[in-house]
């Protein structure tokens, strides 16, 4: 019986990238973040969500890409890894979710770059290509945690 998962695909630039489902917490428009000093430079600092801090990444530095430009129309995705750590990360749009088979996905390319590491697989969807993106590889969830809240701790 063949297995398939479901990702939720999102747009920078013309580039559409996906994250499994299950890691998705909500999407969410744009809010104003508060910065923190000394931070990552891809990290535009933390939302307040619930009672919970949490960082805000601009995944398009993350890939060599220039800044997000935030608008009213930027998009934040909420996630979180396996211990239930969340972190948003800034699209350019949230495209669709896609049903993919284990045939769909592909290997990575192979090239054993730093930069590629992050990357689950290639998909083939509709004569389009989505590079799934395994988030607990790309980011480092304890240490954006460790990042975000002690600043926010020693604000009273």
């Amino acid at each position: 019986m063949e297995q398939s998962r479901e990702y939720l695909s999102f747009l920078l630039e013309d580039e559409e990238y996906g994250v499994h489902i299950l890691d998705v917490k909500e999407v969410r428009g744009w809010s104003q973040v508060r910065r923190i000093p000394n931070s990552l430079p891809h990290m535009l600092g933390v939302l307040e969500l619930r009672g919970e801090y949490i960082p805000i990444m601009d995944i398009r530095q993350c890939f060599g890409m220039p800044p997000a430009t935030l608008t009213s129309m930027s998009v934040i995705i909420i996630v979180r890894d396996k211990q239930g750590i969340s972190l948003g990360i800034v699209v350019d749009a949230v495209a669709e979710v896609h049903n993919l088979s284990s045939e769909q996905i592909k290997a990575p390319p192979g090239l054993h770059r730093r930069e590629e590491w992050y990357m689950e697989g290639i998909a083939s969807v509709n004569d389009r290509h989505v590079v799934l993106i395994n988030l607990e590889q790309l980011f480092d969830f304890d240490q954006l945690q460790q990042t975000a809240q002690p600043e926010i701790a020693n604000e009273d």
